[in-house]
């Protein structure tokens, strides 16, 4: 009992003991069908498995022509490894690698908001007249509540609670590995950026590592948004000058460091027209379709640049859209440090060259990615941790409206998924399909935020647990579609062991994913932007060709007209009709999120 009551659990091990968990929770249901995720996560496995079957690391190999040299080879020679080379072909072990990236990153985020706060805190014990004064006014309370492990551990929790990162930095995409080691570069300046900048190789060599890297993961293009925050963390942080002042000492010299580092990248991703046996195919089909296409625009540069669906305000509002539940929290940070920066005082000290550092990459990444004519908030992804580093700053600056509109959001998020759920339960007819612990984790989640937004204390500390709350949710709601209910039994399995069977397919690679459903079957897909609403006359073109076919359907329909039904499982709808609109997905979620796929076959199969 005495040691008990030695045992006192700090605000910092607490914290850091929740983003632990937090963590760990990326774990939940990585090896399904059905997580959060990019469709091109599937074109990227399927170019993996097909480069596997040839026994060899260069050319990539695919069955789509179109989509074959789309990634540099890093990105899927990290697949063969991790696959096995085919032998051990299942989504944990080609999804983990992308997770260790992640964890990295996140232990990255909180080890730098930690000697922020920390240097912030000793800066404003030293400009203050006193102790008493520095207490009083400061931002970082001196009783501990807000240290700098703290600042650390929240600022990690956040960025594994963007619903970006949750989105991309779990499956088998880019985003973790270039996230990783381009905010790597960055992470190493702003730790010490007296140091780093007045480096004279040692950190060039190690920067361009690091961004060839990510060249190898991403693409080359990465050396101009790179190379810009490099150059500004030169100017502004390392010379003390604005970006315009380029007319200055050892500007030659600083030049010189990013153009070697840019260029030792680029080197590193010439690699690939080194190895591969057909360069030439890399040229056309990576250099000009996958990169110099997305410059091309029909319309023109201006009218698609202030369209809706494509313009610059989707690079504008990317960080803020990029953090998912977290958004009205992240635009709190924004604001937080734009009143401190228009605001300067004694109580408030000037930003610290590592916060300046994390500014720069978010203004370069943003300007870049402005440039061509397809945009899309994921392209900001890199800077994201960026975000949660600054998120976790100013957390104490933010005022608490942001902070309650946030808890709104998350239990806006928790009472939806709960729809989802009694649509599942409604369409499969079976009240057990999810545990009370689902059920539990809703309550609980809706509760703690309508208490955080009462009770002044509460907020701060439910918020930055709720917006994980909700992604658990979210893979709760979709976990039994990952176990038995959305297979077919390990006897149908085995009998289709060789056979040809048809799929649908609504997407580029979307047939991919049957290889993961029933491995072994020799996979044949066939055209259904709505596989639902497949004809069922069409059904007997497929049985002529193949005595196997998948035929997805809406609740209560028939696969076809005359087939045998072999086998059914439960699938989630990928892509819904325009016309359902929004309102569907609440007032019939049942057939709005869930369909029937049925194996059948002619109803008398050949011997």
């Amino acid at each position: 009992m005495n040691l008990l009551h030695r045992v006192r659990v700090t605000p910092a091990a607490f914290w850091i003991a929740c983003a632990f968990l937090v963590a760990l929770g990326y774990l939940y249901g990585l090896g399904g069908d059905h997580i959060p995720r990019n469709g091109d996560e599937l074109v990227y496995a399927h170019i993996a498995r097909m480069t596997s079957n040839t026994g060899h690391w260069l050319p990539l190999a695919s069955a789509l022509e179109a989509m074959r040299n789309t990634k540099p080879p890093l990105l899927f020679w990290q697949a063969l490894l991790a696959g096995n080379w085919g032998a051990q072909w299942h989504w944990l072990n080609l999804r983990l690698p992308s997770v260790l990236y992640t964890w990295a990153t996140a232990l990255m985020v909180g080890m730098l908001t930690t000697k922020i706060v920390q240097m912030n805190q000793i800066g404003k014990i030293n400009s203050s007249t006193g102790m008493q004064n520095a207490g009083a006014g400061s931002i970082y309370p001196p009783d501990g509540m807000y240290s700098a492990k703290t600042a650390g551990a929240l600022a990690a929790l956040v960025y594994l609670s963007f619903f970006s990162t949750y989105r991309y930095g779990r499956p088998y995409l880019t985003s973790a590995p270039e996230t990783f080691w381009l905010f790597g570069m960055f992470f190493a300046i702003a730790w010490a950026p007296v140091e780093r900048l007045a480096s004279r190789w040692g950190f060039v060599l190690l920067a361009g590592l690091a961004l060839g890297a990510a060249c190898l993961y991403k693409s080359f293009a990465m050396v101009v948004p790179a190379g810009l925050g490099l150059a500004l963390c030169y100017q502004v942080v390392g010379s003390g000058k604005a970006p315009w002042q380029i007319v200055r000492p050892g500007v030659l010299r600083d030049a010189a460091k990013v153009l070697a580092i840019c260029t030792l990248a680029l080197g590193i991703f010439g690699l690939w027209f080194a190895l591969d046996p057909v360069p030439a195919q890399v040229w056309q089909e990576f250099v000009v379709g996958e990169n110099a296409g997305k410059f091309k625009s029909q319309p023109g540069y201006l009218k698609v640049a202030f369209s809706g669906s494509g313009g610059v305000l989707v690079i504008l509002t990317g960080y803020f859209v990029n953090a998912g539940f977290l958004l009205p929290l992240v635009v709190g940070a924004a604001w937080a440090a734009w009143r401190k920066l228009r605001t300067p005082s004694p109580a408030t000290p000037a930003i610290s060259p590592a916060e300046q550092v994390m500014w720069l990459w978010l203004l370069a990444l943003a300007l870049i990615f402005m440039l061509p004519n397809q945009r899309s908030a994921r392209y900001l992804m890199a800077a994201m941790p960026a975000v949660a580093v600054l998120t976790g700053v100013y957390w104490p600056r933010i005022a608490r409206r942001w902070f309650v509109a946030t808890l709104a959001l998350c239990a806006t998020g928790a009472v939806a998924l709960g729809v989802i759920g009694y649509g599942a339960v409604r369409a499969v007819q079976d009240a057990s399909v999810y545990s009370p612990l689902f059920w539990l984790l809703l309550v609980v989640t809706v509760s703690g935020c309508v208490v955080g937004m009462v009770h002044t204390k509460l907020t701060r500390p439910f918020t930055a647990l709720a917006g994980f709350a909700v992604l658990l949710a979210l893979a709760g709601v979709i976990a039994p579609f990952n176990g038995s209910l959305g297979h077919f039994s390990p006897a149908t399995t085995a009998l289709l062991q060789g056979q040809t069977v048809r799929v649908p397919n609504n997407f580029n690679g979307q047939f991919e994913r049957y290889t993961f459903i029933i491995p072994g079957a020799h996979i044949v897909p066939y055209d259904a932007p709505q596989p639902a609403d497949f004809a069922a006359a069409d059904v007997q073109a497929l049985l002529a060709n193949s005595r196997y076919a998948l035929v997805q359907r809406r609740l209560g329909q028939a696969p076809c007209v005359q087939c045998r039904i072999v086998d059914v499982r439960w699938d989630l709808r990928s892509r819904q009709e325009a016309q359902d609109g929004v309102w569907a997905a609440f007032k019939t979620p049942d057939t709005y999120w869930f369909a029937k796929e049925y194996l059948v076959e002619q109803p008398s199969p050949a011997p």
